[in-house]
Formats: C-alpha cells, structure tokens, sequence
C-alpha cells in the first residue's frame, strides 16, 4: 500500500510540474505572438476601411455622424492618422529650417533652451539628408553621435550656436513616418 502511495505522489508531483510548464510555456507563446496578431486584425480592418471608402465616398464622414467613436477608431486604424492636421502651440526655433510638409506636433523651454518636435509622412533618409543638406548651406557642421536602423542622432554646430537633431521612423500599417527633435544645446 505504502508503495502505491509514493507511486500516486511521485505521478501527482510529475503531473503538477508539466501543467505548470505547459502554463508558462502558453503564456510565453501569446506574449510573442499577441502584438503580431493584433497588428495583422488591425492591418485588414485599415485595408478593408480604405476598400470601402474607395468603393463608398464618404463613409467615414456617415460613419462618424452615427458612431463617433468607431469613427475614432478607424481613423486610429487608417494610415496617417497619426499625423496631426495643425501645429501644435509654440514656435519653430529662428533660422533652422523645417521639412517641408512637416507638422510641429511638440514644443517645450527647458532651462531657456528650446525644443521642438515635427512629425510628417516622410521617408527617414530623405529627411535626413534634407537636414544635412540645409544645415551645411546655413554653415554647420555636422556629427553623427547615434545610429541604428530605425533611429539617428546627429549634432550640429556654428560659432556658439548647437543644436542635437535626432530622427526617428516609425511605419503605422505600411506608411512611412518620421519624427524630428530638434533640441538647442
């Protein structure tokens, strides 16, 4: 009897582990895969927004009379809507120029150095080499202090005037977008 007993503890014990790794191991899974999932519903739901409105003008406005915030959601969902339409209060900082099309989308005094921040539906190397290029006939010179493939800093100066610019892209359901942070230092 008392062999059939550490027998049935030794199975119950076995078992109680695999189900906890079975558990981790799930929650491991849906964690990988959630984000993937998530952005693939939202991709066909943007894609079959944009079918829609082609096939139907004038769907969101009507969309957006009935149910504001399913409006809400799928102008979240559709390309662009990140983008704001207006700059945001504040101003540009005197004698640096802006990519054209570009929105200010922040604006902040800190110690009285300024920093601004413009988004627009540009793609990140031609907006870097827009900066480089104007910033060079303006008479800065230029250093690259951070890379990556989706990311760059870069450090501009001229006399006693410095700047930081630091680019960033970012893609929302296939449109490219890029930020630019220009802080003086």
């Amino acid at each position: 009897m008392s062999r059939w007993l550490w027998i049935g503890g030794l199975g119950l014990v076995i078992l109680l582990a695999l189900l906890v790794w079975g558990v981790i191991a799930g929650i491991g899974l849906v964690t990988d895969r959630l984000p993937q999932w998530l952005a693939g519903g939202k991709q066909i739901a943007a894609q079959s927004v944009q079918k829609a409105e082609e096939a139907l003008p004038g769907l969101k406005e009507r969309v957006a009379e009935s149910n504001p915030g399913l409006a809400r959601t799928i102008e979240e969902w559709a390309p662009g809507a990140a983008l704001p339409r207006q700059d945001v209060g504040g101003e540009d900082i005197a004698g640096l120029p802006r990519f054209p099309g570009m929105v200010r989308v922040a604006f902040g005094v800190h110690e009285r150095k300024k920093s601004v921040a413009y988004k627009g539906a540009a793609g990140f190397a031609e907006v870097i080499a827009f900066y480089a290029r104007e910033m060079a006939t303006l008479g800065f010179t230029k250093e690259v202090t951070a890379a990556s493939p989706a990311e760059e800093t870069h450090a501009y100066a001229k006399g006693n005037r410095r700047f930081a610019l630091k680019f960033v892209k970012t893609s929302r359901l296939g449109a490219e977008m890029t930020e630019v942070e220009i802080r003086e230092l």
